[in-house]
């Protein structure tokens, strides 16, 4: 009979060591989906934060005569560049203040306004070379 008493104590002590070492592991993996979810969080507020300069600075006045001009708008954290290139083309970038997250967009300029291009969207810089991004 003590045999019994024994074994019994032996495996509910090894229940509660198994629950312990699964509840451990659970709020491990719960701590690292947090973190995961925080850098997706915060990587959409700065890719919004980037599509919102790109579509400001498609309603920005632009200066005609430079080929390459930035506006910034400081309350909302805004930083729109307008590069231009030939054939009355250029490449509109929209960043997010402060993240590094930025957006580009091909358009079309005449004078001191421009239009966005159709199907000209793009999250990186299209340019052969980093230094000609605006």
């Amino acid at each position: 009979m003590k045999q019994h008493g024994n074994s019994a104590l032996g495996m509910v002590l090894m229940i509660l060591l198994m629950g312990s070492l699964t509840l451990h592991t659970s709020r491990e993996m719960l701590g690292q989906g947090m973190t995961l979810m925080a850098d997706e969080q915060h990587f959409i507020q700065h890719f919004w934060r980037a599509q919102s300069a790109l579509q400001w600075g498609l309603k920005l006045n632009w200066p005609p005569t430079e080929m390459l001009s930035c506006q910034q708008e400081n309350k909302a954290g805004w930083r729109s560049c307008l590069q231009r290139g030939e054939n009355g083309k250029g490449l509109l970038k929209g960043e997010a203040s402060g993240s590094g997250m930025a957006l580009w967009h091909w358009v079309s300029t005449r004078d001191n306004r421009i239009q966005a291009l159709p199907h000209g969207w793009i999250d990186y810089c299209p340019q052969s070379k980093p230094e000609l991004c605006p």
